[in-house]
């Protein structure tokens, strides 16, 4: 009954086609089925998207991220983010603003029906020191 009940989703979910260790010179990409045909995306370029989105989140001073595979073929790839917080920034919300901007600029990018999941990990909390500005 479980089983026909995610056929069913699945069935009614835009998929992502994936292929068994897909590789290019720049590293493993994943196929996009759109309206307009087969669409490459590759880890680095999901990579970098979600740099530059994570790096608006102010709660986060510092941040490690990576791109993996998943064995799962709606969501085939997952972010794993190790962020280093400001102090009293709050983690669970420094975590939902990561997956958000993270999703809200993959999805701006590559199209609607694009998520991929974001674990997000707190390395550390800082002091962070506000720079003086030099007056001339």
């Amino acid at each position: 009954m479980l089983k026909d009940l995610i056929g069913k989703i699945l069935k009614k979910t835009k998929r992502v086609v994936t292929l068994s260790a897909a590789r290019t010179s720049g590293g493993e990409f994943l196929l996009r089925k759109t309206d307009f045909g087969l669409v490459h995306v590759e880890f680095a370029t999901v990579e970098k998207l979600a740099k530059r989105a994570v790096s608006t989140v102010k709660e986060i001073h510092e941040s490690e991220l990576a791109v993996e595979k998943t064995s799962s073929k709606v969501t085939p790839m997952k972010i794993s983010l190790t962020a280093v917080l400001a102090e009293g920034a709050s983690a669970p919300r420094a975590s939902q603003l990561a997956d958000k901007v993270i999703n809200e600029a993959l999805k701006e990018s590559l199209g609607a029906g694009f998520y991929v999941p974001v674990d997000v990990k707190v390395k550390q909390i800082v002091q962070v020191v506000p720079q003086k500005r030099r007056v001339r």
